[in-house]
């Protein structure tokens, strides 16, 4: 049983060419087990990027959580920089880096260093929250030395940072004295996160990437907002045109009932807003089993065995309009993920690369707009 949208498909006209499918990517939220050590933690993360470079998958992104006992990402240019070097062919990058948190000065070095390191494989993410528990009395804003307007401001902040990355000149840069160093050839590529109306409009002005975070929840969501990043694009450049990366909760195991006992148990541990709800209470199995499968459908999980994982991936790709899907593995350990991403690919006909050690340099994995 999936719990993902329910998708009637008509029988595809054999007098339409097949349109390719769309290139699929990775997020890694970090999450472990209460018992997992942070070390365990990043040789999981480490483990789940070489399987998606070695499958084919297009990006490796990492989060930024804080504070957060179910994850290991708090700080991802440090991570990027990891897995950039255990990795060969797979763009890496940030999904996000919380703009608001940071200067953008600081998160324009930072990337900008990255991209040199790794030239043609840094990908930039932005999103606006606070990446950590929000609390009443704004402990983690204070911790963070967070600008109470930061949020308010995140157009503007991302304005301030792509002046530094792009050397755009003084009339778009207040900064526009400082020159940026390193200043790589190329800059990262830069995208926008979010869920909403607000962050699509932020995207399509400035002619970004919009990454649409389906895998946030249905609550959360607003899919109206990648019909408006669409409509709304201003292309930044000759050529430019939207670009939609939708993020999506995946667990594909061997059988469909494999894959259902699976994602019901890492939703019981990751909990969410049902099982918070109930968290003072002790549940019954089976209450414990309908607060699972209410996570997962708020959650929009997509599981099941092979085939039917990709059907519905490619379903949703069809009905979202997305130029790119990004599989978010939603479970718990380095294993389980990898199993995720292996089997998913595999269904695709997309047999595992050569070994790190067996290639030659590296080539620009960027997507062309």
């Amino acid at each position: 049983m999936s719990v993902a949208d329910p998708m009637t498909e008509d029988a595809p006209d054999p007098t339409v060419p097949a349109v390719p499918p769309v290139p699929r990517s990775v997020l890694e939220l970090g999450g472990r087990l209460p018992e997992t050590g942070p070390e365990r933690s990043f040789q999981d993360m480490v483990d789940t990027a070489e399987t998606a470079d070695a499958y084919g998958y297009a990006r490796f992104w990492v989060a930024e959580h804080h504070s957060s006992h179910r994850t290991a990402s708090g700080v991802p240019a440090v991570l990027i920089a990891h897995i950039a070097a255990r990795t060969e062919r797979i763009r890496v990058g940030s999904g996000g880096v919380m703009l608001p948190n940071h200067p953008p000065l600081t998160v324009a070095e930072q990337f900008a260093t990255l991209q040199a390191m790794y030239p043609g494989r840094i990908d930039l993410g932005l999103g606006r929250s606070v990446a950590g528990p929000v609390r009443p009395d704004g402990l983690m804003e204070a911790a963070l030395r967070r600008d109470p307007l930061g949020a308010a401001e995140f157009p503007e902040r991302i304005d301030e940072l792509l002046g530094f990355l792009l050397d755009r000149g003084p009339e778009q840069h207040r900064f526009h004295a400082l020159p940026l160093t390193p200043r790589p050839s190329s800059p990262p590529e830069v995208h926008v996160l979010g869920a909403g109306e607000g962050s699509a409009r932020i995207a399509a002005e400035r002619g970004l990437p919009f990454a649409y975070g389906h895998h946030l929840g249905r609550s959360k969501c607003r899919p109206a907002a990648t019909a408006h990043y669409r409509s709304a694009f201003r292309a930044a450049r000759e050529g430019g045109r939207p670009y939609l990366v939708v993020s999506v909760n995946v667990v594909c195991a061997e059988t469909d009932e494999e894959a259902e006992t699976l994602a019901l148990d890492a939703s019981a541990r990751l909990g969410g807003p049902y099982r918070e709800a109930a968290a003072d209470t002790a549940l019954s199995p089976a209450r414990a089993l309908q607060v699972a499968r209410r996570t997962l459908d708020e959650n929009q999980v997509v599981l099941g065995a092979p085939a039917k994982v990709n059907a519905e991936l490619d379903a949703l790709a069809r009905r979202s309009g997305a130029d790119e899907l990004m599989l978010v593995p939603y479970e718990l350990t380095g294993a389980a993920r990898c199993r995720t991403l292996r089997l998913a690919a595999t269904a695709r006909h997309t047999p595992p690369r050569e070994p790190r050690g067996r290639t030659t340099a590296a080539p620009d994995r960027r997507l062309t707009r």
